[in-house]
């Protein structure tokens, strides 16, 4: 097995840097830029950091649903633009009384009220489907849906690619980051580059509604990362009082980490990590002891 000690971090290199990741665990939206777009209209919307560690998107109820629309709240990663994208989110919670469409967004420009352009996928817990849909101007037709049989609850983690016209779609349990529960696939040309992001809307059949919607582990690149048997670590900060390692990683399996002072005996620090979908794991290590002596860390996969 491929392991990489601490000193290793400083130089190693990884195609990975390139992508775009957040785990909220900074309890900020830094990186974001936040569209609430009935705002401006006198319905503002909330963005928080539930445990200090997701990200929660509260919907105010439109003021006048003929004139400005159903509710609805995003952020968007407007500092990098995709042609070619690969990008997942966990959605983590939600409030199930309502009925509203969550989901990412791809190839957007023009983020505003009644401007947005760009492709959506969404997935409606309350309806229990996804759809795949083409936005011009902040409206338009669904493409493509399916039906996605879960429990209740469930929390989910979507999966949203395109290369040139083709997109595909996919909705994982997330006890379960092997085999999506549902998969759709579609083409259309009508959008070629724009920013990435993720939402929460008013289903337009029951528009009165607010949203409130938590997220969780961002991931966003130009391709699939290729699955790896490899362990690279790719970042680590401290934070606080916690070591924070971020590792490359595949969907299903278990990694844990080891602690050494002088690279000789080794201690288990923490077992059991399950390696994440989107092709990289982050582990905090809080309160590494002893603190003030030089230590050396390796990822293990178990």
């Amino acid at each position: 097995m491929k392991t990489r000690l601490l000193p290793i971090i400083l130089i190693s290199q990884s195609p990975l840097l390139f992508a775009q990741t957040d785990n909220f665990d900074d309890g900020n939206s830094n990186g974001w830029t936040e569209v609430d777009v009935l705002a401006g209209v006198g319905a503002a919307g909330s963005f928080s950091f539930p445990g200090g560690n997701t990200y929660r998107m509260e919907g105010a109820t439109s003021p006048n649903q003929a004139v400005f629309g159903q509710s609805r709240i995003g952020a968007l990663r407007a500092d990098v633009t995709y042609t070619d994208f690969y990008q997942t989110i966990d959605i983590v919670d939600f409030d199930e009384s309502l009925d509203q469409n969550i989901g990412m967004l791809a190839r957007v420009k023009d983020p505003g009220l009644g401007t947005l352009d760009g492709y959506s996928f969404t997935f409606n817990p309350l309806d229990q489907r996804m759809f795949f849909t083409v936005i011009t101007d902040e409206a338009g037709p669904n493409l493509v849906d399916e039906e996605v049989l879960l429990d209740p609850g469930t929390p989910v983690r979507l999966v949203f690619q395109g290369t040139g016209n083709a997109f595909t779609c996919k909705i994982f349990d997330l006890s379960d980051l092997t085999t999506p529960v549902a998969t759709m696939e579609t083409t259309d040309s009508t959008w070629t580059t724009g920013a990435s992001g993720i939402f929460v809307a008013a289903d337009q059949n029951d528009p009165a509604n607010s949203t409130d919607c938590t997220f969780d582990n961002y991931f966003a690149a130009a391709e699939e990362p290729e699955p790896s048997t490899e362990i690279d670590i790719i970042g680590f900060e401290i934070d606080g009082d916690e070591l924070v390692i971020e590792f490359t990683s595949l969907a299903g399996e278990s990694y844990g980490v080891w602690n050494s002072l002088g690279l000789e005996n080794w201690e288990e620090v923490e077992d059991s990590v399950a390696g994440d979908l989107g092709a990289t794991t982050v582990v905090r290590i809080t309160n590494p002891e002893p603190a003030a002596t030089k230590q050396f860390f390796e990822v293990r996969k178990e």
